[in-house]
């Protein structure tokens, strides 16, 4: 009885185990059926060559300028032999000059891929190229399955149909007797310049004239101060020159650090106490004149 137990248990310990590693093993990506076909319309250089992974070409193909290189396989899962969909299907022109390419390669649903390269009508991004390359088929599944990198062999497209290549910043021939690069002349920036001076005789100038209306105002003065009949003006004309002294107050604290919305009620508030103290001043005013004999 208890041999029993330990053989049920040990069958069963091994069935889980294989069902974890099947569930962990992860399959990779193949292909089958896969074929090169390079044909011409001449026939002279028609070749068809059968691909084996991981075998590459048997031989470099080079191409005319009327040939058609076709490339055809199917998608697999190695593991099941199923055909399988792959997310990314390129293939990769690589040049040992620089300046790699990559291609879309064209995956039906059932796993049926195929590109084809016509040199009498070439993709644009295989003509400002140096024309040879060595192609490698990218397969991807993402996290499904291990990708596929399988180099294919060597391919030459002709020289007739390039484009001459972009040249690099910095591929630029020197002139005659130069270097290519050389330091450049430094450049000056004065951020501030310095404050000019007046000279001495314009600067006594400019103080004469700014105080020549001042010394003509005291002097006339001086002459009309004796014959003046000074009087106590009314408290109204005191009230009046205080609002206008808080006017200016207010003025200046606004320039200093007030905002235009902070300043305007006060100022029109102040401005109608102006008005009103003004007018009640005059009136006082024009009262004392007309009392002493004045002119209405």
């Amino acid at each position: 009885m208890l041999a029993s137990i330990r053989r049920v248990a040990a069958l069963g310990l091994v069935a889980a185990l294989t069902i974890a590693a099947g569930v962990d093993a992860k399959g990779a990506i193949g292909i089958k059926q896969g074929k090169v076909t390079v044909t011409s319309s001449d026939g002279i250089s028609d070749a068809t060559y059968t691909l084996k992974e991981p075998a590459p070409l048997p031989n470099p193909i080079t191409l005319t300028d009327q040939s058609i290189f076709k490339l055809a396989f199917t998608v697999i899962d190695t593991t099941t032999g199923e055909s399988v969909y792959p997310q990314q299907a390129n293939l990769l022109f690589e040049d040992p000059k620089g300046g790699d390419v990559t291609l879309p390669v064209t995956v039906k649903g059932n796993g049926k891929a195929q590109i084809t390269i016509n040199t009498a009508k070439p993709h644009p991004a295989l003509l400002p190229t140096h024309g040879s390359f060595h192609l490698t088929l990218l397969l991807s599944a993402l996290d499904t399955l291990q990708p596929l990198s399988y180099p294919l062999g060597e391919l030459t497209l002709p020289s007739s149909i390039l484009l001459p290549t972009a040249r690099g910043r910095h591929d630029l021939p020197p002139r005659q007797g130069e270097p290519a690069f050389k330091p450049e002349q430094e450049i000056a920036h004065t951020f501030k310049e310095d404050e000019k001076t007046v000279g001495l005789a314009k600067a006594g100038l400019g103080v004469i004239v700014t105080l020549l209306p001042w010394g003509l105002l005291f002097g006339l003065l001086g002459k009309i101060f004796p014959s003046l009949n000074f009087q106590t003006p009314p408290v109204s004309s005191y009230v009046f020159l205080l609002v206008l002294t808080a006017i200016e107050g207010l003025i200046f604290v606004y320039w200093v650090g007030l905002k235009l919305y902070q300043l305007l009620p006060a100022f029109l508030g102040l401005s109608v106490i102006a008005t009103y103290t003004g007018i009640v001043a005059l009136r006082e005013l024009r009262a004392r004149r007309l009392k002493a004999g004045g002119a209405p």
